[in-house]
């Protein structure tokens, strides 16, 4: 079955998109095809509350254009989740994001999992990640959320020095009762395969995740319950 995704990448920069296209191609199915495009307007980076706010209204008027585009679903690529209620309230095609389907990802492999995420180990990160969590009545189920402490536009794919503070990390979110660990960011690459066989538990990678749920949902046939994502109703907007 054809699949046309759509990946947002709700930052105004387009330093991720060769590296997140070229990671999440090794997941998708032969007849899926993938764009990817960023924000022309926003913030550089998400790295907690302020940064989402003024990412949302622009990563929603990017989700209505590609529901009009004629896509059949939508990856939202930021661990954070930027509008992703909205648009699914907005369009009728699935709509994923990388936070949500890597946690729900998650606990088909296990009870309790961890969050590995970036920025200083000082900032709101975990806290708006775990407020999150608590919206989607799944925080009970994260034993903690932890910073590698690097900002992200300072990753970079395959970093030797990225991979042992997510084994390090990892370690401790085991001690506490992770099961699982997910990466809690879309541009954490090329390290969850090492820090897997290290840790002895499945690293869940965020984009394959929510492509893999998008993937299903289209061949599915099923998209975002109206009924608990109701339609805005119709009213003249001025931009």
């Amino acid at each position: 079955m054809r699949k046309r995704i759509k990946i947002i990448v709700p930052v105004a920069t387009s330093i991720w998109n060769e590296p997140t296209l070229r990671e999440i191609e090794k997941y998708k199915d032969s007849e899926t095809s993938l764009d990817i495009i960023n924000l022309q307007k926003g913030p550089e980076s998400i790295e907690g509350s302020y940064d989402e706010v003024w990412s949302a209204i622009f990563t929603l008027q990017e989700v209505e254009k590609a529901a009009k585009e004629g896509y059949d679903g939508i990856i939202i690529y930021c661990y954070g989740d930027p509008a992703l209620r909205a648009a699914k309230e907005a369009v009728e095609i699935p709509v994923v994001g990388l936070g949500e389907a890597s946690a729900i990802f998650a606990l088909l492999l296990g009870h309790k999992f961890g969050i590995l995420t970036v920025g200083p180990p000082e900032s709101d990160a975990g806290a708006y990640l775990m407020d999150n969590l608590k919206m989607y009545e799944l925080d009970h189920k994260c034993v903690d959320v932890l910073s590698i402490g690097v900002p992200v536009v300072d990753l970079k794919e395959g970093d030797e020095k990225e991979r042992s503070l997510v084994i390090e990390l990892g370690r401790g979110l085991i001690e506490k009762g992770a099961d699982v660990i997910i990466l809690g960011c879309g541009s954490i690459l090329g390290v969850a395969e090492a820090a897997s066989c290290e840790l002895g538990i499945p690293v869940i990678i965020p984009a394959a995740a929510a492509l893999k749920m998008c993937e299903a949902m289209i061949s599915m046939g099923v998209a975002q319950s109206k009924k608990g994502f109701y339609p805005p109703a119709a009213k003249k907007r001025i931009m």
